[in-house]
């Protein structure tokens, strides 16, 4: 079916640039009509690019049930009832202080599409910009990323080296927590949080 997935390409391409359809769910029925032959053809090209964007629409989900049930004020609220008061202005630093420490028990989308807009919630409620609040907690938790379990590049890093998760994190742990408080200190200094 060569010509026919020639012109359903550029059908798809069109269609995707113009925000249509999502196209490319037709490609795959009409070319493979039994599901265990569908899941193969998947498995074998574009895993990766499925969870991902399995996950990016499972955070959008979430983060627009957590925006619109009003749950996110909810928890927005509760926390700052139990914080103690001269603590909640500076919350993000304290977050992003932590970034990398957090990074071992939360996944990125949890630390992004969950703490990131509770805590932003919080502190621009008492006068602290959106923007210095997201770069304070950014900074403190993406050098975090070298250390986390949750990331699947570093599993691969790790079996490439030979050598066992755990040992790893041991030894990368305070020099990675380090970091990023030197990272988070250096933005401070310049201005950027």
């Amino acid at each position: 079916m060569l010509w026919f997935n020639l012109l359903l390409t550029l059908v798809v391409v069109g269609t995707l640039m113009s925000g249509l359809l999502p196209a490319v769910s037709i490609a795959l029925p009409l070319n493979c009509r039994r599901m265990d032959v569908q899941m193969a053809r998947i498995k074998a090209h574009a895993p990766s690019a499925l969870m991902m964007a399995s996950i990016i629409l499972a955070a959008g989900s979430f983060l627009g049930i957590l925006e619109n049930t009003g749950m996110l004020n909810s928890l927005a609220e509760d926390i700052v009832v139990i914080l103690p008061a001269f603590l909640i202005p500076y919350l993000h630093y304290i977050i992003g202080f932590f970034g990398a420490p957090l990074e071992l028990v939360l996944n990125t989308d949890a630390y992004y599409f969950a703490l990131l807009p509770v805590v932003d919630q919080i502190v621009t409620a008492h006068g602290v910009d959106s923007i210095t609040a997201a770069y304070s907690i950014m900074i403190g938790n993406i050098i975090g990323t070298f250390i986390s379990p949750f990331a699947p590049a570093l599993w691969l890093a790790v079996g490439l080296a030979g050598i066992e998760m755990g040992r790893y994190i041991r030894y990368a742990f305070w020099w990675v927590w380090a970091f990023s408080i030197l990272a988070m200190a250096v933005a401070f200094i310049m201005g950027i949080i």
